[in-house]
């Protein structure tokens, strides 16, 4: 509910491209360092669930509080809590998931588990875009902040839901380890493939920024584009509302906040459909294809994303949705089979340590990738920021073919 619309909160609280990459960096950043402390955690005790629970209920409290800030920079400091929660539970999960799957399944249950995230990302946009309506029919609000104020408080009713789900139905099945185990933070209990894997894919992820700036990409493709509006104003009811809603500008702004989140709804429908049909692709024709093509998918798209400014104003709208549905490919093909490698790779009793490190090094670039992204941008402009991204993004693929090798078997 809140994800999508943050970077319209952003913009409405007059800051830009470069501060929403800082927002997304530090979060991101923040999240990494707890994921390598949770994951050795994990394996230490052979307690998964309860880390899980906490980092759940982390963000689950804090994201509400999105609403109340008054100047964009401040949305730092509720991410970085949000992020911390994330920083807290994504390594046990992983390693979680990992120990209640027979092996030969898991691509297929890293791409289910995906799926029913992005299932999430769904249902939430059009959670969002209801109670934006709802906030300005029935309850007559006609100011863009203070509707998005209420949609962000109004987001702690599903996400207490699931905290309450995770508590009562998800069972611990990790087999117990002795609590005297030494925790290790070196490198070198994993072997030589994995981090030359870490390696790699922390140089992807450097050109891999947040995908706020896609939605950011969105909205300037609307506002080069005046088909939309038209097709709004000549909507019954939808229509009159949006004219009745202050000046030009504001209504402008309104279309935005209702168009957005459908986008992201649909951005994820395409995730859900596919994510576990090409986890389980991963389990049959192995690791390495499945995400070499999803890398491809990446690196087309942002070169695509980088020319858009070239084509004429009235196709950009149409080409900048077809990319948004080429785009959620990406994550269909790699975000499973990238998982699912490390859990082949490395002994089950180092999983949480692995997923640890394996998160940590993604999310060590974040603030970096971010950062340098929304100030290529804002100097630049995208043709420049996207362009880079998606250079790096085919170095990458070409080292992963030649220095990664990939194994058939477990240990």
């Amino acid at each position: 509910m809140i994800y999508p619309l943050v970077p319209i909160f952003v913009t409405l609280l007059g800051s830009s491209a470069l501060i929403l990459g800082v927002i997304e960096g530090v979060a991101e950043t923040t999240a990494a360092m707890l994921k390598l402390i949770s994951g050795f955690i994990s394996d230490k005790t052979g307690k998964r669930k309860i880390l899980v629970v906490l980092g759940y209920g982390t963000s689950t409290l804090i994201r509400p509080f999105t609403g109340a800030v008054s100047a964009a920079w401040q949305i730092v400091f509720v991410r970085m809590i949000d992020r911390i929660g994330k920083g807290i539970r994504t390594a046990p999960r992983d390693a979680l998931i990992a120990s209640s799957i027979d092996d030969r399944i898991l691509g297929k249950a890293y791409g289910f588990h995906r799926a029913m995230d992005h299932a999430g990302a769904v249902v939430g946009p059009i959670l969002a875009l209801s109670t934006l309506i709802i906030l300005i029919v029935e309850f007559n609000i006609h100011e863009t902040v203070s509707i998005l104020r209420w949609t962000f408080l109004l987001a702690i009713i599903p996400g207490l839901i699931a905290l309450l789900a995770l508590i009562v139905f998800v069972q611990e099945k990790t087999p117990s380890v002795s609590s005297t185990r030494k925790i290790n933070f070196y490198l070198r209990q994993f072997d030589k493939n994995f981090i030359i894997y870490l390696c790699i894919v922390t140089l992807f992820t450097l050109g891999n920024s947040s995908d706020a700036f896609l939605l950011f990409r969105v909205q300037d493709a609307l506002h080069h584009s005046k088909t939309l509006y038209s097709i709004i104003y000549a909507t019954p009811i939808i229509g009159d509302m949006v004219s009745k809603f202050g000046d030009l500008e504001a209504q402008k702004k309104l279309i935005d906040i209702l168009f957005i989140p459908l986008v992201w709804a649909f951005f994820h429908i395409i995730k859900v459909i596919f994510s576990t049909h090409f986890g389980a692709l991963s389990d049959k024709i192995g690791r390495k294809i499945v995400i070499n093509i999803g890398w491809g998918i990446y690196a087309f798209v942002y070169f695509t994303f980088a020319l858009l400014d070239r084509l004429p104003e009235s196709l950009q709208i149409v080409i900048t949705l077809v990319l948004f549905a080429i785009y959620a490919l990406y994550y269909a093909f790699s975000e499973g089979a990238e998982k699912a490698f490390v859990a082949d790779v490395v002994k089950p009793e180092l999983h949480g340590s692995a997923f640890g490190v394996f998160h940590f090094s993604i999310g060590l670039t974040a603030l970096p990738a971010s950062v340098v992204f929304g100030l290529l941008y804002k100097t630049f402009g995208a043709m420049v920021a996207f362009g880079t991204g998606a250079l790096i993004a085919c170095i990458s693929m070409l080292l992963f073919v030649i220095f990664v090798k990939e194994r058939s078997k477990k240990f």
